[in-house]
Formats: C-alpha cells, structure tokens, sequence
C-alpha cells in the first residue's frame, strides 16, 4: 500500500458563508421575545448574573451582528434596547460587561444622543475605577469614550478618555523586567492578555496617543505589552501564553492568550510601523493556525483564532493568512446547528443553543461576515488602515 497524501480541508466558498450568516440571523430574529425583560435572545447563563443589555452575553452584542448581516437592526430589537433601564445602580461601567458596551452599541446603531447620554453617567460609576481592564474596568470605557470622541468629535468624550488613562497611569505596578501591570485585588498571580491583562490596557493607551500625541501615554502603552510579552513560552516556533503569571500551560484565544495578544501586536505595527511588533504578531498566531478548539466561539474559541488570522491578512496581505482564517471558519462551520427557523449554535460548554456574543452565534457570526469582507473589526479597529 502506497504512502497516504495529506487531505487538505475544504475552506467555505462565500455562498455557504453568506447562506450561514443570513439563516443565523433570521433564527435569532425568529427566537427573541419581546416580552420578556431579563433576555431578548437565547443567550449565555451568564446574562441572568449580569444584565440583560451588555455586549458580551446580553442583547448589545447580538443586536451589533444583526446590524451587520442585516444592514439595520429590526425595529422591534431597538425599541426593546431603548426601553430598558440602564443607570450606575444596575450596571456596571465596563465595555464588554456594562454601560460603556451598550453605549457604544447605541452609536454604531445610529443612536448617538441615546448613547452618549449613558456614557456620561459612566465615569461617575462608584465602579469606574474598581478594575484596571479592557473587559470590565477602565481601559474598556476609556476606549469607548475614545470612539465617542472620534465619531463626534466632541470634546467631553476625550475628556473621559484621558481621565482613565491618568487613572491606569497612576495605579500600574512596574516588573522587575521593566514591564507595567495591574493587579486584580489581592490575587498574586497577575492576569495576562488582551481582555484582561496588561495587553489591553496598552491597546488603548496606544490608540489614546494616536489622538492626543501625548508622550506618556505611548510610553505606558509599550511597557505595557512588554510586560504580556515577558511571559511568552516558545513552543514549536510559536509564542504562547497561559491565562496568568503562574500558569503553565497555554491558550491561543482572544479573551485569554495569544489569540488576543497578537492581536495587540498588530495594532501596534499599524500605528507604530516597527517591523518587531510584526515579527512578534507571527509568532504569537502561530499557534492559532495549528491549534483545534472544542468550541467556536469569539471569546474562547475558533472564532476568536480567525479573527486574529484574519487581522494578519488584513494587514500583510499574505494569502496563507486567509487561507488559515478560512479554515478556521470550516472548523467552526461543523458546530452549527440546523433548525426549520434558520440556524444557530452551542454555547458555552456547548450544552445550550445561544446567539450571545462571546460564547453564542453573534460572535461568530460577526467573524464569518467579516471573513466575506475582510473589513475593520469591531471594538478593535477605531482608525482607518493605513
């Protein structure tokens, strides 16, 4: 018997993606309940801890690839958007737990004046400053403050941008290795990556000097990531991360890992131009391109690795990169499940259908219409590319 060939796996044409993204959205639309006032979509467990509105579990999220895949959000989503309750007593400030994040929603949604008038209330939080990160704390709503200003220009939304970075400047602890970090409460061991480590808190310091040009911010926003770099392991040629300092294994996903990670590095090569942030983005998405996830989602899973494939395409232009991206998107294709009302996929643990977006559909619904059109991404891509 001769030698066996490798099987390259079929990569989906743009009609199956096309085909997947409209019938996931006319499930969500044929499964949302109006009626209810804790969920408007089959959503995440964790919604029903939090709130009924934020990006990551709650309707934001679902409503943003609805906007997306659709054009415009149904009329019967928006009006049950705005009718619910949002203050400081119900919500926290974060971006993708709280009112920044359905601030932000209500901006890309064509709602400016709704939106701004939460992001006021945000920096008033008693909770403002209770964490330093991207996901919950203040790099999260300084960011979206930052979105305020350069769609309006206005100039409180800059105002709220800057006062949390003075504040992350302030509170960041400096490594022995000349790195910056925050710590979360008394924990010893410091979290690493993009949602909620060091990595994220210098993607907006960065994308705050792209703006105001301030020295400092630049400074603090290199050390930053210096310090999630300090603690890559190389593994077969490629840079990987645990969750945290002390752990040692690895994760190549957006919200913990490497995924997230080198992501930031491509953000600092768009902005900085220095060929070492891109010889690192290489490295840290190596394994996203080698690596098999059991889940398809955008925070822990295939979804998460395409999108920071599909980064590297957008700003290389190398073809493999694509190709890898859609791959990822064939893997992650083999998770959906068909139903007579359109289509829809597991959730956290896979144990339940969901169409939130950081554990449900949204989320990678978002990475496959993307994937159609190779565009900016959201949360991530404020500037146009170069």
């Amino acid at each position: 018997m001769g030698s066996l060939e490798p099987v390259t796996p079929l990569v989906p044409e743009a009609g199956v993606l096309r085909e997947t993204v409209l019938k996931l959205a006319r499930h969500m639309v044929a499964s949302m309940d109006v009626h209810r006032t804790d969920r408007l979509f089959p959503c995440d467990p964790r919604t029903f801890q939090t709130n009924p509105l934020n990006v990551a579990h709650g309707a934001c999220g679902t409503a943003l690839f609805l906007h997306d895949a659709l054009g415009e959000v149904p009329a019967a989503v928006r009006e049950w958007l705005l009718a619910q309750p949002v203050n400081t007593d119900t919500y926290p400030p974060g971006l993708y737990s709280g009112m920044a994040g359905v601030a932000w929603t209500f901006l890309e949604l064509g709602l400016p004046a709704q939106g701004l008038a939460l992001m006021e209330q945000v920096p008033e939080s008693p909770l403002a400053f209770a964490a330093a990160d991207l996901f919950d704390g203040a790099a999260g709503w300084g960011l979206a403050a930052l979105a305020f200003h350069l769609r309006t220009q206005e100039s409180k939304p800059l105002a709220w941008a800057c006062l949390a970075a003075e504040h992350l400047l302030k509170s960041a602890e400096h490594s022995t290795a000349g790195g910056l970090y925050w710590r979360e409460g008394s924990e010893p061991a410091i979290k690493l990556g993009f949602g909620h480590g060091a990595s994220g808190v210098g993607f907006f310091l960065l994308s705050l000097w792209r703006v105001t040009n301030e020295a400092r911010y630049l400074e603090a926003a290199r050390r930053a990531l210096d310090f999630d770099l300090s603690h890559a392991k190389e593994r077969d040629g490629a840079w990987v991360w645990g969750t945290a300092t002390d752990d040692g294994g690895h994760r190549p996903y957006w919200l913990k890992g490497g995924g997230g990670i080198a992501s930031t590095l491509i953000r600092f090569f768009e902005a900085l131009q220095e060929e070492r942030y891109l010889h690192a983005a290489h490295r840290a998405a190596k394994a996203c391109n080698v690596f098999f996830s059991a889940a398809p989602h955008l925070f822990e899973g295939l979804a998460s690795m395409g999108e920071t494939l599909l980064d590297l395409y957008r700003v290389t232009g190398e073809p493999r990169y694509l190709e890898q991206a859609r791959r990822k998107a064939t893997q992650t294709l083999l998770f959906r499940v068909e139903r007579p009302e359109g289509l829809v996929f597991p959730g956290r643990h896979l144990l339940r259908l969901s169409h939130d977006y950081g554990m449900g559909g949204a989320g990678i619904g978002l990475f496959l219409h993307r994937l159609m059109g190779q565009g900016p991404r959201r949360f991530h891509d404020l500037f146009p590319s170069r």
